[in-house]
């Protein structure tokens, strides 16, 4: 399992089953996320900037990038590919 905060959620990563989840800020960080809060992804990418992009397809074509709490720019970024919101 791997967290990593960001500047507007806590990212968990379940490696071993290619799932995520991500949590409003101020929800426990130690309280489980329900089965149904769980998505899976394709590939998690860290930069050295501190920016991270989340494949949400096998395509790579679909893609959640944010950046660390402690990293600039400090706002969350949502990128839509392919016309899909």
């Amino acid at each position: 399992m791997q967290r990593i905060d960001s500047t507007h959620s806590t990212w968990w990563f379940d490696t071993g089953e290619m799932r995520f989840c991500r949590l409003p800020k101020g929800v426990a960080p130690a309280q489980p996320p329900l089965d149904r809060e769980w998505q899976p992804y394709f590939g998690l990418d860290i930069d050295t900037t501190g920016a991270f992009t989340v494949a949400l397809n096998p395509d790579h074509t679909r893609l959640l990038r944010a950046y660390r709490e402690e990293s600039e720019p400090t706002t969350e970024l949502h990128l839509v590919v392919d016309g899909e919101a």
